[in-house]
């Protein structure tokens, strides 16, 4: 029965737009990520100084804050503190990529060399915009001690644009 109204659905749906979009919880989650980084920006640490947030514990935090945005789309990952385990957990689900080309927002950008421990993997971000030269603008957290947004800048050069290193990797929203 519910597959069948499905089809139903879908047949109405091509019939008054002539296109089935399939990509539409794609997009939806994608903008609700970046609608969850824009809104925290200028959240700060209390007191400040203190690694205290309202993401995760006193802890440095920009990874509890990359993976809140998701979990505020829905996507159901842990509230890690380590960046490298975002990595690891987007490789086990066929997320992760390596370099710095294909960004989409609401994908996780990871700064470093690689995933290894804190002393490759050192900072993480939320891609909030890709221009059409490619650029992103990030938001991040415990960025200055708050959530901040940078960019936009290229991602093949991001620590030459301030960024606390270049990105080794990314993990898709999708």
């Amino acid at each position: 029965m519910r597959l069948s109204l499905r089809l139903l659905v879908a047949s109405v749906l091509v019939a008054l737009t002539g296109t089935l979009s399939l990509t539409a919880s794609a997009a939806d989650t994608r903008t609700a990520i970046v609608n969850a980084a824009n809104g925290e920006v200028g959240q700060q640490e209390t007191p400040p100084g203190s690694n205290c947030n309202p993401y995760g514990p006193c802890e440095p935090w920009c990874a509890h804050f990359a993976t809140w945005t998701w979990r505020q789309a829905g996507i159901d990952i842990p509230n890690y503190g380590f960046t490298g385990d975002i990595y690891t957990w987007g490789q086990d689900r066929g997320r992760a990529h390596a370099g710095n080309t294909g960004l989409q927002p609401g994908d996780i950008v990871l700064y470093g060399t690689g995933p290894d421990n804190t002393d490759t993997s050192v900072h993480t971000g939320v891609v909030v915009a890709v221009g059409t030269d490619g650029r992103i603008t990030t938001v991040e957290g415990n960025s200055g001690n708050q959530v901040s947004k940078h960019g936009p800048f290229d991602p093949k050069h991001a620590e030459a644009a301030g960024r606390p290193a270049d990105i080794y990797g990314w993990v898709s929203a999708q």
